[in-house]
């Protein structure tokens, strides 16, 4: 009896995380065993949402992603319309944070074959944000404003560093110590004054092994929103190695909040969104309808 043949879309971000994802190919070619394989390597930045949004992918049972969160992140743009009608994907943990491998304990190569052998699926939440231009984006990780910009605009210049780049990064702009005013709408609780970040967040990790929402949840419907009002650096020093464990939420300085929207109404300022630097505020971010099949 001949075995049956799996279709298999693997699109390489080359210049995701260390830059070395082309040698890795060669390595995850090697593992997959009946599945017949359409590579595509991105071209650009922006390139694999351009081409998932303008390929037919119903041939294909699954869809790999060689790359980390920002990879995921343009796949999501690009599958935004037809994410219902989209195969499964696999993210083989091959970017520099990881994030969304680190909540799923899926850290290295031979762990993602598995999963994707076993095609366990679930089904995460996906959301919206719109920002001062009107323009939508869709994010799975995080979105931040505040100082998390600022600290990841600095980590984007330090990537020659690897995954510690996000730790200087931090430490750089924590002794800089910015204030940023808003008026931050949280469902139906509004909070005005001086911030120092807020963070949305539907996965634990963020950075490189940071669990800075340690009770998300993917697939509750729900975003974990960090809220820091301004501090002292002191305080702000006190509390960034407690993010590593999670254990900053039990801070009386951190208002942790689990809520379906957040509206942030600020002077502009560029955002995070899923570790890309993109958009600006004032924003808006609600839960997308649709969920997004990732094997896990």
């Amino acid at each position: 009896m001949n075995q049956e043949i799996n279709k298999l879309l693997l699109i390489i971000n080359p210049v995701s995380g260390d830059g070395k994802n082309l040698k890795r190919l060669e390595n995850i070619l090697k593992l997959l065993q009946n599945w017949q394989i359409t590579s595509v390597i991105s071209q650009y930045k922006g390139c694999v949402a351009d081409y998932l949004e303008n390929t037919k992918l119903a041939e294909f049972d699954v869809i790999g992603l060689v790359g980390g969160d920002g990879t995921l992140h343009e796949a999501i743009n690009g599958l935004k319309d037809k994410i219902d009608k989209a195969p499964p994907i696999i993210l083989f943990p091959c970017g520099t944070g990881n994030a969304f491998n680190s909540d799923i304990q899926c850290r290295d190569i031979p762990t993602a074959i598995h999963n994707l052998n076993r095609r366990k699926i679930q089904e995460i939440d996906i959301f919206e944000l719109t920002d001062s231009s009107n323009s939508k984006y869709y994010f799975f990780n995080n979105a931040g404003w505040g100082l998390v910009s600022n600290i990841n605009v600095t980590a984007e210049k330090l990537r020659f560093l690897g995954g510690i780049r996000y730790t200087i990064a931090a430490l750089i702009h924590i002794f800089k110590n910015p204030k940023f005013k808003a008026k931050v709408k949280i469902d139906n609780h509004v909070i005005e004054q001086e911030f120092c970040f807020v963070l949305a967040c539907n996965s634990i990790h963020t950075g490189k092994d940071m669990k800075i929402a340690p009770l998300a949840d993917m697939s509750d419907g729900l975003l974990d929103i960090l809220v820091i009002k301004h501090l002292s650096i002191f305080n702000l020093l006190k509390l960034f190695p407690l993010i590593f464990s999670g254990k900053h939420i039990h801070s009386k300085l951190v208002n942790y909040i689990r809520a379906s929207s957040v509206n942030i109404d600020a002077r502009p300022l560029n955002l995070i969104i899923d570790g890309e630097i993109k958009a600006s505020a004032p924003f808006s971010i609600e839960i997308y309808q649709q969920k997004l099949k990732m094997i896990v």
